[in-house]
């Protein structure tokens, strides 16, 4: 095998184990939408963040600055409550929504990490996903 092979085999390994641990990836695309649904339990409570293409795990993801966050609702209304002081879009709560919530990472937010609450309208309930905005 080539030299060249193993350093590129070498290379895209490297990078599958960085996008599967969360690790910054600098971005590539930025103004991209990422489109999210939510797993519900029998009880309506939401357990799993999930992307709405290929049902893959959202529960982090990784987004660049301009980039939309658009989360669909069904059953119960949901809100997106940022923890902590800071956000990473022009609002720290949704408020509660029956159909989608959305956002857009500010400027300004790059390299930084923000844990949400998923809340159920209604129900004592919560989980907490995460976003990480790329250098």
């Amino acid at each position: 095998m080539s030299i060249a092979r193993v350093t590129t085999a070498l290379a895209l390994g490297l990078l599958a184990v960085q996008l599967a641990s969360g690790v910054a990836v600098a971005c590539d695309n930025p103004g991209k939408t990422h489109n999210l649904k939510f797993k519900v339990k029998s009880d309506e409570c939401v357990e799993k963040v999930k992307k709405e293409k290929d049902d893959g795990d959202a529960d982090t993801i990784n987004v660049c600055e301009t980039d939309k966050v658009v989360w669909k609702v069904s059953g119960r209304a949901k809100s997106i409550v940022i923890d902590g002081d800071s956000t990473p879009f022009a609002w720290q709560d949704s408020g509660f929504k029956d159909k989608t919530i959305e956002g857009t990472v500010k400027p300004g937010t790059a390299g930084q990490e923000f844990k949400y609450s998923v809340k159920v309208d209604g129900l004592d309930c919560v989980l907490d996903p995460r976003i990480i905005v790329q250098p």
